[in-house]
């Protein structure tokens, strides 16, 4: 009885660890959406610092005003709330973040527009980041995968004298 709980925990304990990845990375593979962590805080209190975004692709036209939407800005990823749609012989978008009193100083076209805010899961982003450190490494690859190689050893033994 005491296996079956300490590895019904083991599998808890691993899932937990692993989802906030498999939905980090999980739109890169599929396809139709994209995942960022937040760095900044022009959306608090909507979307918190260190949360996951996940976007889906929409069409340009589709997108309303109040919607939340990811574009690109320069070299990065901006998320913020279309405040307003102007259509002046073709459509463009002004945003705002919610924490800021000002709205944005640029113009949202089309074409920079990566998708719209699907869901996110706050905070998970600090464990994704923290995962790329040298200390995340340690700690979320190089651990387990000693304690995995243990275990597969202490078996191999055990098999080794139960045999000899």
């Amino acid at each position: 009885m005491r296996k079956i709980v300490k590895e019904t925990l083991s599998v808890i304990i691993v899932v937990v660890l692993l989802f906030p990845a498999i939905i980090y990375i999980a739109p890169f593979l599929v396809g139709g959406s994209s995942s960022a962590i937040v760095l900044g805080g022009s959306m608090e209190p909507t979307i918190h610092v260190g949360s996951i975004v996940v976007c889906r692709r929409i069409k340009p036209e589709d997108i309303k005003v109040g919607d939340i939407i990811a574009f690109k800005t320069g070299g990065s990823t901006t998320i913020h709330r279309v405040i307003e749609k102007v259509v002046e012989g073709g459509f463009y978008f002004r945003t705002k973040g919610d924490a800021n009193e000002d709205p944005d100083p640029w113009v949202v076209m089309p074409q920079d527009v990566i998708g719209i805010l699907h869901f996110q899961i706050p905070y998970y982003g600090y464990l994704i980041w923290f995962a790329t450190t040298p200390m995340g490494v340690v700690l979320f690859i190089l651990i387990p995968a000693v304690i995995l190689i243990i275990g597969e050893v202490r078996k191999i033994a055990k098999i080794r004298r139960g045999r000899g």
